[in-house]
């Protein structure tokens, strides 16, 4: 799966996305899997991801599909996470 983060044209008070938008996401093959005030989180298959953004060797900005247009102004490859071989110690534990 290929990991997005897509930045909402409008903030929200609360997390979350409205079923519409959901739907239209769905339809290019957008699973979301995370909804904070201004971001969401969301994973696609290597398919449906060439189908929708072609080859897009930089996923720092891919094009916003016409139709999302309205509701989100960014579309990225997530960055990927790493853990810390040895966990944080003193003031910075939770970090």
């Amino acid at each position: 799966m290929i990991k997005l983060q897509l930045l909402l044209r409008h903030p929200r008070p609360d997390p979350g996305i409205d079923d519409a938008l959901r739907a239209l996401l769905d339809g290019h093959g957008i699973r979301v899997t995370g909804c904070g005030r201004a971001t969401l989180s969301a994973e696609m298959t290597p398919d449906d991801f060439a189908r929708l953004f072609g080859s897009a060797p930089d996923q720092a900005c891919l094009r916003v599909p016409d139709d999302l247009q309205d509701a989100i102004t960014l579309i990225t490859g997530a960055a990927p996470q790493c853990a810390s071989p040895t966990p944080p110690k003193g003031n910075h534990a939770a970090l």
